[in-house]
This record gives structure tokens, sequence and C-alpha cells, in this order.
């Protein structure tokens, strides 16, 4: 998953790093709610030089994003050391996403809106010394493209007919149609060295990772000084960053460390600076440490039990509801997240723009719950406490991933209330990659799974028909007016004319409950006081690293 914050989120996300997770308002104490805002922010004017020790619980899988595994970390460290075009904002809670320069100076649309032009900064370098030209940007886009290549998120350029190289310092892209994600998926995707990579030829680029971090250059504003896989990454600052003033750290040191119990350990001794991921249960320790600071903000993924809508009774909303009514969905947020989470009730997050606000969740309800389901002929005709009929009982599994405490829990409190209204849902822990295969195959009844909010809105992935084969549609739900509507909101060029259709989907969707939505949650960073200038926010726990500073030691 490496591109922008609308790339692949989009895909089912495996780890405890986003169980817990993001917004605009926090829950008090600390600095919750402030995302973009560092908890020390007022501690003096920045200073240069020192290292920041930070804590993660998954490596890199290499340096070359079109070629190596999704990762969490690979994202937010290899956005340090390569340059988009330009810089996706963390404001698209508030409106449309808006970007700022990166690479790019400054860019413009044409009028009919299918030619975007950008102007490359002139004294942009690699750390070679070689400059970043317009051919890297078009050379780029071939790589991404190449289907020896074959970048999981190729689909994002699908609509870009050609890059054309104007000059040395502007690149301009041609679309084939005026469409909502344009700028997204122009800049999805870091841009690459082309007089260093493309020595290696497309068709042996995921034969020889290796190669890449042999041939490694950076233009952005740190280099990797050093990797030892498993253990730790060492990014340090790159002398031939275009801006002479950034970043202010010298080294920036990530341990590797995949037990969360030992980050969190080492966060509270001071071995490590900051961890994006802290557990509800270390929060209030967190807060009463003087050493240490809690940033939390709402995150920009849903957690949902998906039902599978093309194995029976699954198919029948009626039934999909009266299991939603049968699940205390308040209890399971009370007790795995305390006031760090919230019910769902719609795809996209309570704080975004969009968010129909005149949803309110489905109630818990078991005595309406048996009702439906009697009315869709369910009864204990055997009497042995689970309701059947056709002389097949109501019974299913629940899966979630192992690794993942969190919905592992959440899968025996579910089994535990549908139990009450006579449906027997037994849990099952599955190695997530076998688990994804198993909903890509539609051979899993029901599957608690995270379903990440694209920034642009596009529900493409996760609801639309066309996505069922793909494997994103985990609910593998199909609805004619839900894929009309899809296609017309991304179809305008301005988001914000989409607001009817966003509305009428979100409407929709909580008619026909194909997943259960459970809940949303806070991501939680703890950070010690010695670091500033830091700014966790819904797209990137290192957003803008190149502006942490340390205070000199005492």
């Amino acid at each position: 998953m490496a591109p922008s914050a609308h790339g692949r989120l989009a895909r089912l996300l495996p780890s405890t790093f986003l169980a817990a997770s993001l917004a605009l308002t926090g829950c008090g104490g600390g600095s919750e709610g402030k995302p973009g805002i560092a908890p020390n922010a007022g501690a003096g004017a920045p200073r240069r030089g020192g290292t920041v020790v930070l804590g993660w619980s998954a490596d890199i899988k290499g340096v070359n994003e079109l070629v190596m595994p999704s990762s969490l970390l690979g994202d937010e460290a290899l956005f340090r050391v390569f340059l988009h075009l330009v810089e996706e904002q963390p404001d698209f809670m508030l409106h449309p996403p808006t970007f700022a320069p990166q690479l790019a100076r400054s860019y413009e649309w044409s009028p009919d809106h299918k030619t975007l032009t950008f102007h490359l900064r002139e004294n942009a370098v690699w750390s070679d010394g070689v400059p970043v030209t317009a051919e890297d940007v078009r050379w780029t886009w071939q790589a991404e493209t190449d289907r020896a290549v074959a970048w999981d998120a190729a689909y994002s350029k699908q609509s870009i007919s050609d890059v054309e190289v104007v000059d040395p310092h502007t690149a301009r892209f041609h679309f084939t149609h005026a469409y909502a994600k344009q700028m997204l998926d122009a800049n999805e995707g870091v841009i690459l060295p082309k007089h260093l990579w493309s020595q290696l030829p497309f068709d042996q680029w995921r034969t020889h990772g290796d190669w890449f971090h042999q041939h490694l250059v950076a233009d952005g504003p740190f280099l990797i000084e050093s990797w030892k896989p498993q253990q730790e990454l060492v990014l340090a600052r790159n002398p031939r960053y275009y801006d002479p003033t950034r970043p202010y750290l010298d080294r920036v040191v990530i341990r590797i460390v995949p037990d969360t119990g030992s980050l969190s350990a080492q966060l509270f001794s001071g071995a490590v600076d900051f961890i994006p991921q802290v557990s509800p249960t270390d929060a209030d320790r967190i807060k009463k440490d003087p050493r240490l600071d809690l940033i939390a903000y709402w995150y920009r993924l849903i957690v949902a039990l998906a039902w599978n809508n093309q194995r029976p009774p699954f198919d029948d909303p009626a039934v999909r509801r009266a299991l939603t009514m049968g699940i205390d969905r308040k209890a399971i947020v009370e007790t795995l997240m305390g006031p760090y989470g919230r019910i769902a009730t719609s795809p996209y997050v309570s704080d975004v723009w969009a968010h129909d606000r005149s949803i309110t969740p489905l109630p818990y309800d078991p005595a309406e719950a048996r009702r439906i389901l009697a009315g869709r002929g369910f009864a204990d005709h055997d009497g042995d406490g689970v309701l059947d009929r056709g002389g097949k009982p109501l019974a299913f599994e629940v899966t979630s991933n192992s690794g993942n405490r969190q919905r592992n829990d959440a899968a025996v409190m579910i089994q535990d209330q549908l139990k009450k209204i006579g449906v027997r849902a037994q849990p099952r822990v599955l190695e997530f990659n076998t688990m994804v295969a198993q909903i890509d195959a539609g051979s899993l009844d029901a599957t608690i799974v995270g379903m990440g909010m694209d920034t642009s809105l596009d529900l493409t992935g996760n609801f639309a028909s066309s996505s069922i084969k793909e494997g994103s549609n985990y609910a593998r739900y199909a609805n004619p007016e839900i894929d009309r509507l899809i296609v017309s909101a991304m179809a305008r060029p301005n988001l914000l004319d989409s607001l009817p259709d966003l509305l009428r989907i979100q409407e929709i969707l909580h008619r026909d409950q194909p997943s259960t939505l459970l809940w949303e949650s806070q991501r939680l960073n703890g950070i010690n006081r010695r670091v500033h200038g830091a700014r966790p926010n819904p797209l990137f726990s290192l957003f803008h690293l190149e502006d942490w500073w340390v205070e000199p030691a005492r």
C-alpha cells in the first residue's frame, strides 16, 4: 500500500497498527483532537541537529514501491526519501483533498480539465547531484503502467493517456476525460530516478528487488543511511534537498519491534521517542507521564462485519438488518476502546464533510431482530436454542485475522450477543493472507475487516459490483443503483457537486446493510516531549518529518 491516501488503503487492512485509529476532534487531555499541531509546539525556536528514535512494529519490504509488498512503514519512511509531484494535505475531512507544492512548485489545469501541467523545481536534484527533471516524471509513469512491473496501484493511471515532457522542468499529464480523482491519480506514486533505475529492464524488476537498494538515491529530505531488515532503518539528512533549511534532524532511527507491548515499554523507558500506535489501555498512563504526550485523532478507517451477500441467508437485506440489530455495538466499542471509539454509521467517517449526519445506527434490539427473522421463516423447530429454516440452522463463522486482538475479541463478543437471538456465530481466526484468499474466493460467511476511506470518497473498491472479482468488495455486494451512483459521483471534476449522490449512496447502504459497520476509532500516537514539530494526522504519522526537532541533551 504505497501511494497517496486514496490509493490502496481501500484494500483490507491487516494489522493492529490500523485497528485502533483518527479525526478532527479528540477526547480531551494531552494533544488529542489536534492533528497537525505538535503537543509542545510552543517550545521555542527549532534547532538543527540531533536524533529521534521511532518504534515500529513491521519493517519496510524494499525501497521501490512499484514492486515491494504493501507496508505502512514503506509509505511513512519512503515518502521522506522520494518526493511526490505535490503533497496531499490532511484537510480532506473538511472538504475535497487539497495539495501543496512538493517536487512541483506549481501546476495548472486546461479549461476542459483534461490536461494538467506541473512545473518542477529547478533546484531539485537527486542525492548524487543529477537534476530531477520531467524525464523522470514521464519514465516513472511508464514504469507504473508497465505490465511486467505490475504495480498494484496501476489502475490509478488508467485514465492518463500520456505524460508529455514539455521541457526539462515541465511535465504535462493528458487525461482521457475529466473526473473527480484526476489530481489524486496523477500524484499517485513517488517520482523515481530514471538515470539510475532505467538501467534495469522492467521485466527484471520483480526478480531483482535488492538491486534498487544497491542503486539508491533520494530527492526527499532524508536518505537511507543504513537498513538492517527486521531490525533497524536509519534515515539521515539529505544534504542536497531542495530546501537547505530542512530537515532539522541529523538522523531518524526506526527500530523494528514486532511486539506491541514491548514497543510501549520502550516508549515508557525512553528507549524510543515515538510510536505510531498506542493501545487504549496505555493511553491514561501516557497522559499521566510528564515526559510523554498522547496525540489522538480519528482515523479514516471503518471496521465492519462483512456479510457474504452472495451466500444465503446473507443475500437477504432483512436478515442482515436483523443480525445488525442483534449486535450490541455500543458494548463492543465501550469494552474494546472506551472513549477512543464510536459506532460507525457510514463508510464515510463521521467527521468527513460528506458524512450523512441524518443516519443513526440501527438500535440494539434483540426482540425486533427475532421478529424480523421469524418473518423470514426462522424458528427454533428442534428446540436446540438455534433458529433454523428448512432444516438448516442459522449458524455461521465470524472470521478475523490473527495478530489483531481487538477484532478477535470483537468476534467473541458478537458470538455471545447473537446467541441471545438464537443465532450461532462461531469465531474463527485465520492468518491474514489466508483470510484474504478466502475472501477473494467467496468462501467465508462473515468477516471482520477494515475498510479504508479513500480521501476522494470513492467507494468503488468497497461496494461496486465490479470489485467483487478484485476481492476488495468484501461483502460481495451488488446493487445496480449503487454502481450507477458511484460512477456518477466520481464523474464530476468538482466533488462538491457530487454531494447528492454521496448522500444517496449512504442512505442505500444503511438500508441494505451489506456489512454491519462496527466502529470508528482513534489512532493514538505516543511521543516524548523532547520531540517538537511533530504533526501526526489522518494521512501520515510522520507527516513533515523534516520539521521535527529535539532539544539539546542536558
